[in-house]
C-alpha cells in the first residue's frame, strides 16, 4: 500500500512540476497571440467595423481574414502573381496543384474576403461532413462541389477554386510535384456548362510547407483508396516563402470536348509547375533561401 502511495505521489510530482513550467509558457504564447490579435484589428480596423455594420457574418469573416492574411504574410511572406488575370466582372474557374495541406487555398480566401471578391472553395466531402464544421463551412463560402452547384456560383458571377487532384493528390504526390488527377474532367465540365474562364494556377513551395509522410508509395496508395481519408501523417507548417502564381485564362468553346479542355488545363499547371518550382522540394534549402538568400538573389537565379 506504501509503495503504491509513493509511486502514485512520485507520478503526480512529476507531472505538475512539468505541468508549472508549461503554464506560463502557455500563457506566454497566449498573451501574445492576442496581442497580434489586436494589432491585426487596428490595422484592418475600417475593414472590420465597416463589415460588421453589413452584417454579423459579414463582420466574422472579414476579422477571420485579417488574421488569416497577417499569418500568411509573417510565417510564409505569401504574395500572389498574376491577379490581373482575374475578371472584373463575371465569373472565372481556378484549377491547380494541391499541397499537402491547401494553405495557399486558406490565404487566397483572405485575399478575395479582404478584396471583397466572391471566392467559393471545393473542398472534400469529409471535410464538409466533419462534425462541428458544417457552420464554418457555410460561412467561409466552402462547399463539396456538386456539378450543378459550381455551375450556379459560376453564372452568379463568383470565383471557383478546385483542385483537380483532391485528397489523392495532397497525400500522395510529392516533392517532385507530380500531378495526379486521374484524367478526372469533371472541372472542364463545370466550365464549358458556365462558360467561364479557366486560370490554371500553381503555389510555389506549397510542398515544402507541409509534407505527407510515406514510408511506402504501395502502402499509401492503398490506405488511401480502402478508406478515402486522410490517413497518413503530414509534417509542418514550415516557415517557407509561398507565392501562389495565377495563369493567363484559358476560354474554350462550348462545343469543345471536356477530355481535351482537361489535358490543355493539366499542360499549363504542370507549365507553371516546370517554370516556378525547383524539383524536388527540398524543405531545408527553401527555409535557407527564405532567411539567408532572400535579398541577395532569388533561389531560382542560380
Amino acid at each position: 500500500m506504501l509503495s503504491t502511495l509513493w509511486e502514485y505521489s512520485a507520478w503526480a510530482a512529476k507531472w505538475s512540476t512539468l505541468f508549472l513550467m508549461l503554464t506560463p509558457l502557455f500563457l506566454t504564447v497566449w498573451f501574445y497571440l492576442m496581442s497580434i490579435t489586436a494589432h491585426v484589428y487596428r490595422w484592418r480596423k475600417r475593414e472590420v467595423s465597416e463589415a460588421f455594420n453589413d452584417s454579423f457574418w459579414d463582420g466574422f469573416r472579414m476579422s477571420l481574414a485579417a488574421i488569416t492574411e497577417a499569418q500568411g504574410k509573417i510565417w510564409h511572406n505569401i504574395e500572389f502573381d498574376g491577379l490581373q488575370h482575374l475578371p472584373k466582372k463575371g465569373g472565372a474557374l481556378l484549377v491547380g496543384y494541391h499541397g499537402a495541406l491547401p494553405l495557399d487555398a486558406y490565404y487566397f480566401l483572405a485575399h478575395c474576403i479582404l478584396e471583397r471578391r466572391k471566392l467559393k472553395l471545393v473542398v472534400d466531402k469529409f471535410l464538409y461532413n466533419a462534425p462541428g464544421l458544417r457552420l464554418l463551412m457555410k460561412v467561409l463560402n466552402l462547399t463539396p462541389g456538386t456539378i450543378s452547384g459550381c455551375v450556379t456560383a459560376l453564372k452568379d458571377g463568383e470565383t471557383l477554386m478546385i483542385y483537380p487532384g483532391g485528397l489523392r493528390e495532397s497525400l500522395l504526390s510529392d516533392e517532385k510535384y507530380e500531378l495526379i488527377w486521374n484524367a478526372r474532367q469533371g472541372f472542364s465540365r463545370v466550365a464549358l456548362e458556365a462558360d467561364v474562364p479557366i486560370i490554371p494556377f500553381f503555389t510555389e513551395n506549397i510542398r515544402e510547407a507541409a509534407r505527407s509522410i510515406k514510408f511506402s508509395a504501395r502502402l499509401a496508395s492503398w490506405l488511401y483508396e480502402k478508406t478515402r481519408l486522410p490517413v497518413i501523417p503530414i509534417i509542418g507548417i514550415f516557415p517557407v516563402e509561398l507565392t501562389m502564381h495565377l495563369g493567363r485564362p484559358l476560354s474554350f468553346d462550348d462545343e469543345e470536348e471536356p477530355k481535351i479542355v482537361a489535358e490543355i488545363v493539366t499542360q499549363r499547371v504542370t507549365q507553371l509547375i516546370e517554370t516556378h518550382q525547383r524539383r524536388p522540394g527540398s524543405i531545408l534549402r527553401e527555409l535557407y533561401n527564405r532567411f539567408w538568400v532572400r535579398g541577395r538573389g532569388h533561389p531560382h537565379s542560380d
